[in-house]
């Protein structure tokens, strides 16, 4: 690998791990953690980095198949790695400490609350009539973040939680036993909340801060980070030309008066002004949320769609919903479970932007 071999070249002492030794010794011997791939591959090394002091550093060596946002070469050829690892010696750049989400979910203890699927790792079902996923979910004790010979770290509050978990275990629960657990992994990007078939309406109760608690029906809700405005959050809300044009069409009509309908470069001025408001500083301690396709009428009446929080609370009242991580991994969050989402200063992920 090309990466190695300028470290190499540079008096740079480094290991190169695959994702299956990526594990606790790795990243205790290490005082930085480069990652050779696209976002995908940046998200799962962020993911079990807990402590505000390790950093983490993105190459984009598939500028093709990646947009690379969280890499520092973007989508720029392998020449020019040389150069970056320069300027990164040299000093020539800036810390930035990205804001994630850390989610506590409670619920009934014989449902499993906690476990967990590594969605990398799992094909699906190939029976439309059950779950999505073919594999049984991991408990806490041996998920994709423990393994028999490692144990990945994770912060204080998540362990204490999950121990607890594990040692209750051994005794007898009443059906009406509940259980909280603040999960080991912390969202970089966003938290998806709703049924695994996205052809099911996903049914659950949502808080927004200090709000009340609303019932609600839609495709599903994501909530996110400033680092992943730019992703998933950002192709939901997004307008497009043809909606902006028909909208002004709209307004011409309605209101008689002369818009420039017709004006392509002021549709997509428009277009491209609403769309970059979506975007917020990965810096900020803040999510954003948005509802997909929420359904309004009688029973459900509107809510705000779309908007920003502190801490959101959302209660299930699904038939097979899930808690999904940075698309990575999942959770089991079924009727009566409840989730809890807040940013802490302390979870930021120490990361590095070029001045």
């Amino acid at each position: 690998m090309y990466v190695d071999v300028h470290f190499r070249e540079a008096g740079v002492e480094s290991r190169v791990v695959q994702r299956s030794d990526y594990n606790e010794e790795a990243l205790q011997w290490a005082d930085a953690i480069m990652t050779a791939g696209g976002d995908g591959t940046f998200l799962l090394a962020a993911s079990r980095i807990h402590q505000k002091d390790k950093p983490v550093i993105g190459i984009n060596t598939d500028p093709q198949g990646s947009e690379g946002y969280m890499c520092l070469m973007r989508k720029l050829p392998k020449e020019h790695f040389r150069s970056a690892l320069q300027r990164l010696l040299d000093g020539d750049f800036d810390w930035l400490y990205r804001q994630r989400i850390r989610i506590t979910l409670s619920g009934d203890a014989q449902n499993g609350v906690g476990d967990s699927i590594d969605l990398h790792d799992r094909q699906l079902n190939q029976e439309p009539s059950t779950t999505r996923w073919l594999d049984a979910y991991s408990t806490p004790s041996s998920s994709v973040h423990r393994t028999p010979q490692h144990r990945s770290p994770r912060c204080s509050d998540a362990e204490a939680s999950l121990n607890a978990v594990k040692k209750s275990k051994k005794r007898p629960r009443s059906p009406s036993e509940r259980v909280t657990v603040q999960l080991p992994v912390l969202a970089l990007n966003e938290v998806f909340i709703g049924e695994s078939l996205s052809s099911r309406v996903s049914y659950y109760e949502i808080q927004i801060d200090d709000g009340k608690m609303v019932k609600q029906k839609s495709s599903g809700i994501a909530m996110c980070t400033g680092t992943g405005s730019t992703s998933w959050y950002f192709n939901i809300n997004k307008l497009t030309e043809q909606c902006v044009s028909e909208l002004l069409r709209i307004v011409s009509d309605r209101c008689e008066v002369s818009l420039p309908v017709d004006d392509k470069k002021v549709v997509s001025d428009i277009c491209t002004t609403f769309n970059q408001q979506l975007i917020f500083s990965p810096d900020l301690r803040r999510m954003a949320f948005t509802v997909r396709d929420p359904i309004f009428n009688a029973t459900f009446p509107p809510i705000t769609p779309r908007g920003f929080a502190e801490k959101i609370v959302v209660k299930s009242r699904g038939y097979d919903a899930h808690l999904v991580v940075d698309g990575g991994v999942s959770y089991r969050f079924n009727d009566g479970a409840e989730a809890s989402l807040e940013v802490h200063e302390e979870d930021a992920l120490q990361t590095v932007i070029f001045r």
